[in-house]
Formats: C-alpha cells, sequence, structure tokens
C-alpha cells in the first residue's frame, strides 16, 4: 500500500515504468528484423561500384533494359579492377528488397573490347516493369549501381534542362535570376562597336543590328552555316513529338500559347533573318578579332559580321522555310511571322540563282587576314551543293512548289541511276547514310508530292539507310560494340555522332525499313540514350550538372567542367566543387580519339571511348591553348539538338 501510495504521487515515474514493461517484450519481438534492417543497409552503404554501369536516369516501363558490368584492362580507369559474379539482382532502393535475379552473360565470351578497353557483361532485367527506384546489386561481391528509375517517363526532367540549355546560349540579353536562376548575368554584347551596330568585317562600315541569337558554342560567335542541322533537329523534335514540349520552362515567353522550344527557335530565327541583306544573301556570321573577355556581359571587344557567301545564304533557307510550316499554327501570337519566314527563304533563293557557283569561290568568308576568332569559317561542312540541295527540299515541302521539287531532284546525285550529278557532294551513296549530310533526303520523303522521279529517290534513301544499319544491332549482348551504341568514329563532337547515329534507327523505323523484330529500330535507337546517360566505359552522364547542386535529376554522375565562356575555370560556375557548377543539361562534345595535346593525359592516348575528361584547364602550369579542352568539353548547339531530337522520340507530356 505504501508503495501505490509513493507511485501516486510521481506520475511521470509511473508513465516511464509501465512504457518500459511494454516496450521491453516489443523489441525482443523486433530484434531479428532489426538486424535484417542493419544487415541490408550495410549492404546498400558499401558505396557504388562505377564498374556496374546504368542509365543514371533511368528505363521506360516497357522497354528493353540492360546494366554493364565492366572490369577495365585498358585506360585510365584501368586501376579498378573488378571481377563480378555469375549473377546480379535489382533491388528496390527504398528497403533493398531483391526483385529478380538473372545471369550475367559475358561479351564474347570474356574478350577485350579494343574501343574501350573492357571486358564486359550485361545485365538484362527487361521483363521488370513495376515503376519505381532500382539499382543493381552484385550479391557476390556486395557492390551496387548508382540508383536509377522505371516509369512511364523518366526523361521529362532531363528533356526539360537540355532545353532550357538553350536559353542560357542566348546573347543580346539578360539572363535573369528569374528565369535562369543561379545562372543569372546582364545583358552581352551591346556595347559600343558590338551587335546593336556591328561593322562589315573587312571595310569597317555599313553598321548592321545582328544582335540576338545564340552564342554557337563556348565562345560567344554566332554562325550561320551551322543553324542548318542544329535547327532542323529542334523542328523534328517538335513535330515528331509536340506533346514533349510545353509552355512552361520558365523562358520569359512561356505562357504565351506558343510551346517554349518554337519561342528559343525564333529567338534564333529573329537574328538570322537580321542577317539577311537586302539582296536576299546572308551574312555569314557574328564574331570578334579577338578573343574577348571570359565572361558574356564583361566582354567589349568590336564585333563584325561577315560578308554574305552561297552556303549561309542556303543554311538560312532551311531554317526559313522549316520555321514557316511550324509557326503557321500560331498566326494569333505571332500575326505575320510564318509569311515573313517564307518570304525571305524565296528572297534567299533567288539570289541562290543569280549565283549558281560556289561564292565567294574561295570558301573563306572574309578574304583578308588576320582570320576572326575562332576560326576562318571557311565551307567547312563540303558542302555548298549539299546545302543548296537542302535548301529545296525545305522550300518544295513548305510551299509544294514543283519548282523546288525539281530543283531537288536535279541536284540530288545518285551513281546508280539517270539522275543528273551536279556536285559530288549531293550523292547520296549506296553504301552508306550520312546523317550530318543526307537529311535533305529526310525531307524529300516527307513531301507528299508525285514525280516519276519520286520513287527512285526513295528506294535510294531506303538503301543507303539499309546498307549503314545492317551490320548492327546494339540489342545483341554479342554485338560489334559491348557499350550498345555503335559509332566508326570518336572525333571531335562525337556526342552528336551519338545522337545521330540514335537518329538514323528512328528515321529507318520511319521509311519502314525490314526489322528483325517488331520493334527493332525503336529499341536500337533507344541504347543510345543510356550511353549519354551514363552507361558508357567511363560511367559519365554527359550532361552538365544534372544532380543536386544543378537539375536534380537523378545523375550522381554528371559532368561538371564545360569549356565555355560563361563558366570559366576557377569561377563558381566551374566544377562539382565550386558553388553553383554549370548550368544544368549541356551536353558536352565527348571522347576524342584525335585530341591533339598530347601532354595532357588523359584524354590523350585512351581507347577511343575513354579519349574523355572531365575538366577545363588544369593546375600545371599549362595554359589553356596548349591544353584544348575545347576538342573534349565544350558544348555546341548542334550537339545539343542533336541529342534532344533523340531524346524528344522517347519522351511523354512534361
Amino acid at each position: 500500500m505504501r508503495l501505490l501510495k509513493q507511485l501516486w504521487k510521481r506520475p511521470r515515474q509511473v508513465v516511464w515504468l509501465l512504457s518500459l514493461m511494454l516496450l521491453l517484450p516489443l523489441s525482443f519481438c523486433l530484434l531479428p528484423q532489426l538486424r535484417s534492417a542493419s544487415s541490408n543497409l550495410s549492404n546498400s552503404s558499401r558505396g557504388v561500384n562505377e564498374q556496374i554501369l546504368v542509365d543514371q536516369f533511368g528505363w521506360r516501363s516497357q522497354s528493353t533494359k540492360v546494366a554493364l558490368f565492366a572490369n577495365p584492362r585498358e585506360g585510365q580507369n584501368k586501376s579498378r579492377h573488378y571481377r563480378p559474379g555469375q549473377t546480379f539482382e535489382l533491388r528496390q532502393a527504398h528497403d533493398d528488397t531483391p526483385v529478380y535475379q538473372g545471369e550475367l552473360v559475358a561479351w564474347q565470351g570474356g574478350k577485350t573490347d579494343e574501343s574501350s578497353g573492357d571486358q564486359v557483361w550485361s545485365a538484362d532485367f527487361s521483363s521488370i516493369e513495376t515503376a519505381g527506384e532500382y539499382y543493381i546489386y552484385d550479391p557476390q561481391t556486395q557492390q551496387r549501381s548508382y540508383p536509377f528509375r522505371i516509369q512511364d517517363n523518366p526523361y521529362s526532367q532531363v528533356l526539360s534542362a537540355a532545353t532550357k540549355a538553350f536559353y542560357y546560349q542566348r546573347c543580346g540579353t539578360a539572363i535573369t535570376a528569374q528565369q535562369g536562376g543561379n545562372w543569372s548575368h546582364p545583358p552581352c554584347h551591346l556595347g559600343r562597336r558590338q551587335d546593336l551596330k556591328a561593322a562589315r568585317y573587312g571595310s569597317g562600315k555599313e553598321p548592321r543590328d545582328v544582335h540576338g541569337g545564340w552564342h554557337d558554342a563556348g565562345d560567344f560567335n554566332k554562325y550561320l552555316p551551322f543553324t542548318a542541322k542544329t535547327l532542323w533537329h529542334l523542328f523534328d523534335a517538335y513535330e515528331q513529338n509536340p506533346q514533349a514540349f510545353n509552355d512552361q520552362q520558365n523562358i520569359p515567353e512561356s505562357g504565351n500559347g506558343v510551346p517554349d522550344l518554337l519561342d528559343e527557335v525564333k529567338w534564333e530565327l529573329d537574328w538570322m533573318l537580321r542577317m539577311q541583306l537586302e539582296d536576299g544573301s546572308v551574312a555569314n556570321r557574328v564574331a570578334t578579332a579577338g578573343e574577348g573577355d571570359p565572361m558574356p556581359h564583361e566582354d567589349r571587344a568590336a564585333r563584325y559580321y561577315t560578308e554574305p557567301t552561297t552556303w549561309a545564304t542556303s543554311a538560312f533557307i532551311t531554317g526559313a522555310a522549316n520555321g514557316a510550316r511550324l509557326f503557321a499554327p500560331f498566326e494569333a501570337t505571332y500575326p505575320g511571322y510564318s509569311d515573313r519566314l517564307i518570304a525571305a527563304a524565296e528572297q534567299a533563293w533567288q539570289f541562290l540563282d543569280r549565283h549558281p557557283e560556289h561564292w565567294p569561290s574561295d570558301g573563306i568568308d572574309h578574304g583578308k587576314k588576320p582570320p576572326l576568332s575562332p576560326a576562318s569559317q571557311a565551307n567547312e561542312e563540303g558542302n555548298d551543293g549539299m546545302l543548296r540541295l537542302w535548301a529545296a527540299a525545305e522550300l518544295y515541302r513548305a510551299t509544294g512548289n514543283a519548282t523546288y521539287g525539281k530543283a531537288f531532284e536535279t541536284r540530288a546525285g545518285f551513281p546508280t541511276s539517270a539522275l543528273a550529278v551536279e556536285e559530288p557532294d549531293n550523292s547520296l551513296s549506296l553504301e552508306s547514310f550520312d546523317p550530318y549530310q543526307h537529311l535533305a533526303f529526310i525531307t524529300y520523303a516527307r513531301t507528299e508530292h508525285k514525280s516519276p522521279r519520286r520513287q527512285a529517290i526513295l528506294q535510294q534513301l531506303q538503301a543507303s539507310l539499309q546498307s549503314t544499319l545492317s551490320q548492327i544491332n546494339n540489342l545483341d549482348p554479342q554485338g560489334v560494340d559491348p557499350y550498345r551504341a555503335y559509332i566508326d568514329d570518336y572525333h571531335w563532337g562525337s556526342n552528336q555522332s551519338k545522337a545521330s547515329w540514335g537518329l538514323m534507327f528512328l528515321l529507318a523505323k520511319e521509311l519502314k525499313l525490314k526489322a528483325f523484330e517488331e520493334d527493332f529500330h525503336h529499341s536500337n535507337a533507344e541504347e543510345y540514350l543510356h550511353y549519354f546517360h551514363g552507361r558508357n566505359p567511363l560511367g559519365w552522364v554527359y550532361l552538365s550538372n544534372m544532380g543536386k547542386k544543378g537539375a536534380n535529376a537523378g545523375a550522381e554522375k554528371s559532368v561538371m567542367h564545360l569549356y565555355h565562356g560563361w563558366f570559366p575555370p576557377q569561377s563558381p560556375y566551374d566544377g562539382a566543387d565550386s558553388k553553383y557548377g554549370p548550368a544544368p543539361g549541356f551536353v558536352t562534345g565527348g571522347p576524342n580519339q584525335y585530341y591533339s595535346a598530347k601532354q595532357v593525359s588523359p584524354p590523350y592516348g585512351e581507347p577511343v571511348q575513354k579519349a574523355f575528361k572531365d575538366w577545363n584547364v588544369d593546375k600545371q602550369g599549362l595554359g589553356v591553348q596548349s591544353q584544348a579542352p575545347w576538342e573534349i568539353t565544350e558544348p555546341a548547339i548542334y550537339y545539343q539538338a542533336a541529342y534532344v531530337n533523340l531524346l524528344s522520340y522517347f519522351a511523354q507530356a512534361q
């Protein structure tokens, strides 16, 4: 009784005692589960092994899903020797529960792949379609991959960042904190002797308003010839999958009733219109006579526009004619814009009619020395004839005027047909389709019309694509490239090739080429995306700042150095340890087996798929010129557009 009276006077102690009496039995019941959870956490936290390679964003629910295990024998990561077990597991990220176990398949019996220097094993978990976050686990070594998602639309956030990158390339306008976030700056290149009154190079006279448009790459120059492929890819992305692009990308034009991708393209088209001279010809580029200051708004160097060229004029037509078609439905927002574009394109065509020759004849856009920075912008595409052919195809599709169709058919060269060959560069080879050179033929194939030559041209196009792709099957675990994204050459800007080769499979599907299975071409194309997203020999996501510091899209090993004037070395925008890192979503140039700076290894001297390094300038006493990072890590609008085009085919509504 005395004890009860004492407890009555101490209610807190009573509650504590009763709680202890209840919790002790419960803790004994939960002990096995706690031990199991502790064990799972231990396995999960052993750390990521970067030789277990996945798409760090994820896979679509109904798609081929293959992770790769790699043992590096050669190259910059060869010290990371890794021999996986015979099986793998797919585990849920939130509780480490295995949901699938499969057998690893060795590439070509354990052979070392020459292009990567790796032994490679594939882990196919395509049968799992349940949405969730997962990782790949090696039960023998108790190591795991980066996490990733399986869901119907895993790339929406990625597409948003990749398209927003064009906004960050705008010239002549402020990138505001409201729209640009951490990556903002005042207007650039609007100062004295700059783009509002740029002088004609060589004369120093004839000032012209050439403001706006996108900076071409990491420098602050603007090139008309390079817009042909860039705009074609962006227009194709929208035309093939318009629901993937919304009006809410947080750019100045958002909410105006026009998809923001088209608004962004209009920023470039408006600049192109300013580059057209009164006779219909189009100036080749806008550039400086020196490198200028690193940050765009601090660059005070005088800027010039160069003389017109026939190849710039042809490139102008491809963009303006394409734009006229796609802006026609948005007359309420942009009244008269479509008509203005087609009128400008036809005026440019009239100039070409008056100048059937390659002009200027030396292929240089200024004809004087010293050349403007950073390169002479000669007729580098090779291809005055090819661009004229393309211009005819786009005008034909936009207007239906048979004059342009006849011009295309006359200029299109075929070695096995009676069609006239005006210039060898136009020829569509029986042996190969060139995704850089032959997009004009895709435009022609998409044009509804009747012509006695149409069927012959389409048959040649199909034969060319079939010949190029017939030896490639990225879905085969024993195929020519164990990384399942074959290209034939890792040159400067190889990531543009990766995207373009993926697109070739999609074009083959559109043209109804023979398939080995129902979705052969579509699935082959998707494999190239996984290469961009981390399933490559170095495990890099080749888009900038897609982790928590930037886009927060789930990529834990995203490139963080770009050779780019907006994000210079040792700035708050350069590197994983910087305050912000670069703006998200930029596609870097990628591996380059022809990298020129022998003193920087890597990337020099690597297996071709590993000829890459995430860097801008090393602190080795070497200047930027002697390191040439632009050959590896510089982004460019044409790399970006090709990737956006490929990605858009696999994205749903944002």
